[in-house]
């Protein structure tokens, strides 16, 4: 590893205006903005805070589990209390008695009904992890949505002080122009170019101070709060760092891209409704039992209650049953049929998902590598641009060089370091990116990485 030489520029501050002021009536106010100076782990954790579809892949996972116990909650009985009071063609006056009114108190249980118990729980359990690859693809995606926010500030702040220091540069140019035509040594016209150079400036300092606005109002928007709410953030150390084997890439994603594994869970969930459309096919073998304890007959037997009068009004019921399907008009042949169709269609977009992964890791890493090349030769395009830089001002003040030369170095030099300025914060959102194909999480968020 290779330290650059200088810790990036990018802290940034912001005033703007407070956060309710502007809001939609009957809207929900934006969550307040942190006060502080943030580094990037502090407004990870405000986005994922604040984020709607976090809260929305969470309540998935919290409903699939609760199908889980849903599903279990097959094996146990059933317990029913059930009552009425009735008026017949016989007993047709309104009276306290038997005769008209009921209430009892059931328990019944299956406990086997051909499997299906069992499919439907072992299902509820992939419908859980598929909820729960969807919740971290869902938190991954919103990470490196704000690591690539947070590096756009901090570019578009390092950016403008960059045009902010050239233009200070064509200034400092023009009022040299300026001193060598009242001495007569120079024509008007390297004036002209200068006033030209700084208006160029001056045009440049303003398109970047736009982008910092927006890029400061789009990391508000990605951490959930107003837009117009104060924003400072803290500035970043890079380290060079090359990516690893392609090999060791794409074996950790094969095993651990969340969307992979989430088709996994898919697969398996189809599976199980085939399994479940066949046994509709199958002679269906079924276990059941029940006890009944009516309760308006105690009252006119007498409380409390005894051995006898208990055995007088209860009753219980075990049986076993075994029925064949004979003729459904094809409804259960066409069911399996449509579930190995789903079968086969969700096998295939597992096999186009790896692929497309595949696709993904390969190009993120070689983009990786680009980029660090990139910086390496931006490095070598500032220190040229300054040497240019340096000799055309010194022949401009000996009189050498016309004042174009010195204009066109500087602006040279100027691009050079906003290039390099670009070149190590796609480096850094790249290196995100490959981190994201191989399905870890761009950046490790203390209690928040499922």
């Amino acid at each position: 590893m290779e330290r650059i030489g200088v810790l990036l520029m990018g802290l940034v501050a912001v005033s703007i205006a407070p956060a309710c002021e502007g809001a939609v009536p009957g809207s929900p106010a934006p969550a307040e903005a942190p006060g502080d100076t943030l580094s990037l782990e502090q407004c990870l954790q405000v986005a994922l805070s604040n984020s709607n579809q976090v809260s929305i892949a969470e309540g998935d996972v919290v409903k699939a589990e609760l199908g889980v116990k849903d599903a279990w909650s097959e094996f146990l009985p059933e317990v029913n209390l059930s009552g009425g009071y009735d008026l017949t063609d016989r007993f047709n006056r309104l009276e306290w008695s038997q005769n008209h009114y009921s209430l009892s108190l059931g328990a019944a249980v299956s406990p086997f009904n051909g499997g299906r118990n069992f499919i439907n729980t072992a299902k509820s359990r992939e419908t859980v992890s598929a909820a729960e690859q969807s919740r971290r693809l869902t938190i991954i995606n919103l990470i490196l949505d704000v690591m690539s926010r947070y590096y756009d500030l901090l570019e578009a702040s390092q950016i403008l002080e960059l045009r902010k220091e050239s233009l200070e540069q064509k200034r400092t140019h023009l009022a040299f122009a300026e001193a060598q035509f009242e001495l007569g040594l120079v024509p008007r016209s390297d004036v002209l170019k200068a006033e030209v150079a700084v208006l160029s400036g001056s045009i440049d300092s303003l398109e970047a101070d736009g982008n910092l606005l927006l890029a400061e109002a789009e990391l508000n928007d990605v951490m959930g709060i107003g837009l117009d709410h104060a924003t400072k953030i803290r500035p970043v150390t890079v380290v060079k760092e090359g990516p690893p084997p392609l090999d060791d890439c794409l074996n950790e994603a094969f095993e651990n891209r969340p969307e992979l594994l989430q088709q996994e869970s898919n697969l398996e969930v189809r599976r199980y409704n085939v399994r479940l459309a066949e046994i509709e096919r199958w002679p269906k073998l079924t276990l059941s039992g029940s006890y009944n304890a009516y309760v308006d007959r105690f009252l006119f037997d007498g409380l409390p209650v005894n051995r006898t009068n208990w055995e007088d009004n209860t009753d219980w019921r075990v049986g076993i049953g075994l029925s064949f399907p004979v003729f459904d008009g094809g409804i259960a042949r066409r069911s399996v049929r449509a579930a190995r169709i789903d079968l086969q269609e969700s096998e295939l977009d597992y096999s186009d998902w790896k692929k497309q992964v595949d696709l993904e890791v390969k190009s993120a890493r070689l983009s990786l590598v680009t980029a660090l090349k990139r910086i390496d030769l931006t490095e070598k395009e500032v220190e040229s641009a300054q040497e240019s830089y340096d000799a055309a001002l010194g022949r401009y003040r000996t009189g050498v060089a016309p004042i174009t030369e010195v204009i066109d170095a500087a602006v040279a030099l100027s691009d050079s370091k906003v290039g390099n300025t670009s070149a190590i914060y796609d480096y850094l959102l790249r290196g995100a990116r490959l981190r994201q194909a191989m399905g870890r999480m761009p950046y490790e968020v203390p209690g928040r990485n499922p």
